[in-house]
């Protein structure tokens, strides 16, 4: 899993990325300014964005409750 954050930004979720896209489709549909953002390996202990949650779980809906990774 990759995370598009904002290190600039302290409060700031991380979105789940989907290399083109977060997964809340906010990257490009310009609800972020692209310039600000980075692609890390880790969430950098930061809260996830919950729509980018709620589209995780959407698609991976066997491991709801059971192995989930959030």
């Amino acid at each position: 899993m990759k995370y598009l954050i904002n290190l600039n930004k302290p409060t700031g979720k991380a979105h789940l990325w989907d290399d083109g896209d977060s997964y809340c489709k906010m990257y490009l549909t310009g609800g972020m300014t692209k310039k600000k953002y980075r692609v890390y390996p880790d969430s950098q202990n930061r809260e996830i964005c919950l729509m980018c949650r709620n589209v995780w779980d959407s698609i991976h809906t066997y491991t709801k409750g059971v192995n989930s990774e959030f």
